[in-house]
């Protein structure tokens, strides 16, 4: 696959849920998203068996992401895109040893009650 390195014009925090603070009042820690690193990314355009696909496993609001290969980049970790905090649904890794390596990260939106 073609990509221009241009189109990584974005950047993605990768990390996890952690502790960001505790609460002055009463002392108990505020969970939140805590990055690791961050890395330059696309988006990239989700074609039509892939939309029907999430679509008839009830996963709602993913998007397709692409980034220079990186083996640090696990299904475990989240990502921040602008204030968003997404999970890793799936990863289409290039193993190959070209120069210009892509992996295709496909992110769903995480929704959080209460």
């Amino acid at each position: 696959m073609a990509i221009n390195p241009l189109e990584f014009n974005e950047r993605a925090e990768f990390g996890v849920d952690g502790t960001t603070g505790y609460n002055p009042k009463n002392g108990n820690p505020i969970k939140g998203f805590v990055a690791s690193f961050s890395r330059w990314f696309g988006y990239r355009t989700q074609n039509l068996t892939q939309q029907y696909t999430f679509a008839g496993n009830n996963s709602t609001e993913t998007i397709l992401i692409a980034i220079r290969h990186d083996d640090s980049v696990v299904k475990t970790l989240n990502v921040k895109l602008n204030d968003t905090i997404y999970s890793i649904y799936n990863i289409s890794p290039d193993k190959s040893f070209g120069r210009d390596t892509v992996d295709l990260i496909t992110l769903q939106k995480v929704v959080k009650n209460g």
